[in-house]
């Protein structure tokens, strides 16, 4: 299985529990849901089952991205 497909499982998880942060703070800004969605990344893949993963590089150079920053 390519790297990449095993990403996928926790980046929904990772939709998922972001959701439902939201739905219980929506205050939240950009910039700091961006970083709880960094912080979640370890329980999205544990609940997944795939192990230790590092966070996806294409999904923070598209963050970058979207912030005005170079990648």
């Amino acid at each position: 299985m390519h790297t990449e497909n095993k990403d996928v499982a926790p980046l929904i998880e990772l939709l998922k529990m972001a959701a439902e942060r939201r739905s219980t703070d929506l205050q939240n800004e950009e910039f700091s849901e961006d970083r709880a969605l960094l912080e979640m990344w370890p329980e999205a893949c544990r609940r997944t089952g795939v192990g230790t993963r590092v966070f996806p590089p294409g999904v923070l150079d598209l963050w970058k991205q979207s912030l005005g920053r170079p990648n």
